[in-house]
């Protein structure tokens, strides 16, 4: 246990010091768009974007601040950064997100999708098999997918955003299109990735799963099903990242602008950041019914259907089984959200 969380400390220390590196040393060149006069207007104006109040304008130092003075001038930044950047940004933002507590989070929000264990139950149950190490069970191929969904989001999201506000949308039709456009090309990933974490988590301890890792079970299952196997899934876990992702952005840029709570600095920012990562847990039925796929999938079992799954569990479990695990889902979901949106829009990405 000692050597898991010696190696945690130094991968957080390694993790913090690239971002800060990433996000503070470079600069990147922001276009101005002009929201009433669209991308062509005469008004547009381009200047660097960087880490110094004085390399601008004081009044648009971010995208985040620029809101407070939208009224005034009709302006939105809209940050142009090469794409191995923000590939870079989005990746290690994930990954630290996923390193400091996402990792625990979802082992837990698993355990107690497909148990009847409360989340301290889990908690406990868990550590109580494998140490408080065990919490962070599937990092390597958790920090892989991490790194891979973060790019992917960061990408998506920033395209789908500066495409619509250069179209002259408005800031909470931005947020939707890049939550959605980042939660999509997240699934890509995410399906094969999160079967291989729901088997490692529901099978840890189990005789003759002793040995797994993420090779072993990614061979597993190809035996079994073939490479389909691992994008069993793939319908609800579009479904759920598009429908989160969306969500996330969209409340998170509503409580920041509508309710101007960008206006109290980086503590309204992050208010914003957990009303938007709660708001995104409406669709926890959409997980609980990926999480019980992938277990079936995992223990050599026969995947139903989408509709099967959610008869099955409500009529076993009635309407609260849909929801099991929404306490650590909520958490989880606020961590995120201040990593991969709010973070983001504090910087002006």
């Amino acid at each position: 246990m000692a050597f898991s969380i010696h190696t945690l400390r130094l991968s957080l220390t390694a993790a913090t010091l690239i971002w800060f590196s990433v996000f503070l040393l470079e600069k990147c060149e922001a276009t101005t768009v002009s929201l009433t006069g669209g991308p062509y207007s005469s008004h547009s104006r381009r200047y660097g974007f960087g880490l110094s109040r004085s390399q601008k304008d004081s009044s648009h130092s971010s995208a985040a601040l620029l809101d407070g003075y939208v009224e005034n001038d009709y302006y939105k930044e809209v940050e142009n950064c090469g794409l191995a950047k923000n590939l870079v940004r989005g990746a290690f933002l994930r990954i630290l997100s996923d390193l400091s507590g996402g990792t625990p989070l979802e082992s837990i929000k698993c355990r107690v999708t497909v148990t009847q264990d409360n989340m301290f139950q889990a908690y406990h149950n868990i550590v109580n098999k494998g140490g408080f190490g065990a919490l962070w069970s599937g990092t390597p191929s958790r920090t892989v997918e991490g790194a891979l969904l973060g790019a992917f989001f960061i990408l998506g999201s920033t395209a789908a955003k500066k495409q619509v506000l250069a179209m002259g949308g408005g800031n909470n039709l931005a947020a939707l299109a890049g939550g959605t456009v980042g939660g999509v090309m997240q699934a890509v990933v995410m399906t094969p990735a999160g079967m291989i974490f729901t088997s490692l988590n529901v099978n840890q301890g189990k005789k003759g799963y002793e040995n797994d890792n993420a090779i072993t079970v990614a061979k597993r299952i190809i035996k079994e099903k073939g490479v389909k196997g691992l994008f069993y899934g793939g319908g609800p876990m579009c479904l759920r990242q598009a429908s989160n992702w969306s969500s996330r952005s969209l409340f998170t840029e509503i409580a920041r602008t509508n309710l101007k709570m960008s206006q109290y600095g980086i503590i309204g920012e992050i208010g914003s950041g957990v009303i938007g990562g709660l708001g995104s847990c409406w669709n926890t039925p959409i997980e609980t019914i990926r999480v019980n796929m992938h277990r079936d999938i995992s223990m050599g079992k026969e995947s139903g259907s989408f509709g099967h799954y959610w008869s099955k569990i409500k009529e076993e479990q009635g309407v609260v089984g849909l929801f099991r695990g929404v306490s650590p889902r909520g958490v989880q979901a606020i961590w995120q959200t201040v990593f991969m949106v709010v973070v983001p829009n504090v910087m002006g990405i």
